[in-house]
């Protein structure tokens, strides 16, 4: 039986502290689809969480969004998130666990994973796991945003052909702040965003508004909260009445214009950029994420980290659960 990419990082690296039972994974990420409107929905199913999931959930998204490529059915792929959120990226207690690093005893020394132990999980899991399943889908993707859309799930938009987000959307990479404006998928960035918005975001690592999303490019349209579900449909509808072979079509050839702007290239950077950029040397005084994680719990860390900067360029806070 062919085994997942979680799986094989687990027989290789023993990653601990992460989360890979199928029947949890199913329960975090929902699948459906409504033939009346040619669509399949991917939903994220964590909202106590803000919809920060297990990496492996971000897997399965690969995997259905891989599927429903395949159902003539399907000419829409949905992805949104049940709660206050469409989702706040991969579970942060896990970071560190899927490139082998082991919880060490009291006074034990850390020990840095190898290069060859980054190269494959940055390359198969965080990006060709689910963001290149999105990017290089023939289906219609539409993704729906409420609320934070970080990490994870802010690949997921960026690789995504529209989104639709309500005024409260939030848009960054919370790792711009614990790894310093890392490449983090720069290509996707740039293509969304152009060079000078994706600098500024890059560099003093704020979350970017969902009408500021929308004048630079990221988003298509921004519609209130109770309306959010409904445009989704109509899109879907609107969508629903292109022949699927010339939707399909029209997709391939757009492939091709992105190969020709450096898409190939471009992906690569999202994974050799993040082994480099998880192997920071990092100076005295500066904010080492790993080890504030340990010595004050995850939620401390983050807070603290996220106060000592104004709050205009704060990452949390807007949503008022904290």
């Amino acid at each position: 039986m062919k085994k997942s990419v979680t799986e094989l990082l687990e027989d290789v690296w023993n990653a601990e502290g992460m989360e890979t039972d199928p029947k949890v994974i199913e329960s975090l990420v929902l699948y459906e689809k409504d033939p009346s409107i040619s669509a399949a929905f991917i939903t994220f199913n964590a909202p106590e969480k803000l919809n920060a999931v297990p990496i492996a959930a971000l897997e399965r998204v690969g995997d259905l969004v891989r599927e429903a490529d395949y159902d003539d059915e399907v000419k829409t792929i949905v992805i949104r998130g049940n709660g206050k959120a469409f989702g706040t990226g991969a579970d942060a207690a896990e970071l560190g666990h899927y490139i082998g690093y082991k919880k060490n005893s009291p006074g034990e020394r850390t020990k840095a994973p190898s290069q060859r132990q980054r190269i494959l999980p940055d390359k198969q899991l965080l990006s060709g796991a689910f963001a290149e399943a999105i990017s290089n889908s023939l289906k219609a993707t539409l993704v729906a945003v409420q609320g934070y859309c970080y990490g994870g799930h802010v690949k997921i938009a960026l690789n995504a052909d529209m989104v639709i987000a309500t005024p409260d959307a939030q848009f960054t990479h919370p790792a711009f702040r614990y790894l310093g404006a890392a490449p983090q998928d720069m290509y996707v960035w740039v293509e969304n965003l152009g060079v000078k918005k994706m600098k500024e975001i890059m560099l003093t690592m704020r979350p970017l508004g969902a009408e500021e999303a929308e004048r630079a490019g990221l988003v298509n349209k921004v519609v209130p909260r109770d309306e959010l579900d409904q445009w989704v449909r109509d899109y879907c509808q609107a969508i629903s009445f292109m022949p699927l072979d010339g939707l399909m079509i029209g997709k391939s050839m757009m492939r091709m214009v992105q190969e020709a702007r450096g898409k190939g290239v471009g992906e690569m950077t999202a994974w050799v950029g993040h082994g480099w950029a998880s192997n920071l040397q990092l100076r005295e005084g500066e904010f080492n994420f790993v080890k504030e994680r340990r010595d004050k719990g995850l939620s401390r860390a983050l807070r603290e980290r996220d106060e000592a900067v104004a709050p205009f360029f704060r990452l949390g806070g807007r949503l008022g659960e904290e």
